[in-house]
């Protein structure tokens, strides 16, 4: 079982997916499946359709859509034919965005504009967060915050606590590095984790796959992060 802070759907022409969950009472083979954020899941897939699978933030993602459940939700029928086009065509950030607006049914324009100060201090962590051990005090001074208050709207306007969004930041930009065609290693430390091993643990623990897994069978698999 792995969980990840993301909401994740799936979606494919026949139930190739294997879903299992504490939740569920067995193992489920649907063809479309919602997982909520931070619920814990096991996946496998059977046969060789070709597959549609979209993790998006929960912070955008539980304001702007009626999936914003707490429990697993399989079929998707209602979602299933709007993404019928999009199973087998070239996937790049415009077609991921109309992805996204057909989940969400919402545009980009239409997300709640956040609080200046959270707005100045994710600015700065995406200037700092490789390299440097960022702490809540240092961020708090950017946001003109106490600490205690910065955490609280930090954690109300993202969505996820202060760690975890650098940790998806650093995990975000290794996948990159190596769809690149940087190694492994390259990524890891440019991403600012000590090592691969650390890398595909913390992966591995969130996603239930490696990097190196994802990317030795790149040929069939196209990763998008916009």
């Amino acid at each position: 079982m792995h969980a990840h802070h993301y909401v994740q759907y799936g979606f494919s022409n026949s139930p190739v997916f294997k879903l299992n969950s504490p939740e569920l009472q067995n193992t489920k083979q649907v063809r479309s499946f919602f997982i909520p954020s931070d619920v814990p899941h096991r996946l496998n897939l059977s046969g060789e359709n070709t597959v549609l699978m979209v993790w998006l933030d929960p912070e955008y993602h539980t304001k702007q859509t009626s999936y914003s459940s707490s429990q697993i939700k399989y079929p998707l029928a209602d979602l299933e034919t709007s993404l019928n086009d999009f199973y087998k065509c070239p996937l790049n950030c415009e077609t991921a965005g109309k992805i996204r607006t057909i989940l969400t049914g919402k545009t980009p324009s239409d997300i709640q504009q956040r609080d200046d100060r959270i707005v100045a201090a994710l600015s700065w962590i995406s200037d700092h967060w490789v390299n440097e051990n960022i702490t809540v005090d240092r961020i708090a001074k950017v946001a003109y915050l106490s600490p205690g208050r910065f955490m609280h709207l930090f954690s109300e306007q993202t969505g996820i606590p202060l760690r975890k969004y650098i940790l998806w930041q650093r995990l975000k930009r290794a996948l990159l590095q190596i769809a690149d065609g940087h190694t492994i290693t390259e990524a890891a430390h440019s991403a600012g984790f000590t090592d691969s091993s650390h890398m595909n643990r913390t992966f591995n623990a969130m996603f239930g796959i490696t990097p190196s897994k994802i990317f030795k069978n790149s040929r069939f698999i196209q990763v998008i992060a916009c």
